[in-house]
């Protein structure tokens, strides 16, 4: 039978596998209110880019989940299903960070992925386990938004540009 070879944007380039083994492993969030800080704000995305080096050059998919989380959710269900879709989007390729924060106070939380593409993200969405996931959502949260962004770095920068 006939195949047709991936979609470029369904591949992971050297600048992914660079990113995964010098920066992401540095990764944090560098304030505790992250859930109401934008995102440009949260993290250490400038040591991230530096740490890359000034040699690479990449773009990533970023989505964030912001949610404020029921009174009576089922916590265990939540964290079953997201340890499921996660695993999931692990074997489906592309995802190259999952950051998870702690629940305040007010139940108020925030997911974030790092993708290496657009592609490869909606792809992880059509699977059955982040299907079951997104199912939850009305039962579990009092509010929830996801945001969208754009990371970017050129040659020769050590920052990245979130859009």
């Amino acid at each position: 039978s006939l195949t047709s070879p991936l979609s470029p944007s369904l591949q992971i380039r050297a600048v992914d596998l660079a990113l995964t083994e010098r920066g992401l492993p540095h990764f944090h969030a560098i304030t505790e209110n992250y859930f109401h800080v934008p995102l440009p704000d949260c993290f250490n995305w400038n040591q991230v880019a530096s740490l890359l080096g000034p040699e690479w050059e990449g773009d990533w998919y970023l989505v964030a989940f912001r949610s404020v989380r029921k009174e009576n959710a089922d916590s265990k269900a939540l964290y079953d299903a997201d340890a499921l879709a996660h695993s999931e989007a692990l074997e489906s390729g592309g995802l190259l960070k999952y950051w998870y924060g702690s629940l305040n106070e007010k139940r108020e939380c925030l997911a974030m992925c790092i993708w290496s593409s657009r592609e490869f993200a909606r792809l992880a969405t059509r699977k059955p386990y982040h299907i079951l996931a997104q199912s939850l959502a009305g039962r579990m949260y009092e509010s929830y938004t996801l945001e969208r962004w754009s990371l970017q770095k050129l040659k020769g920068e050590t920052f990245f540009k979130l859009q």
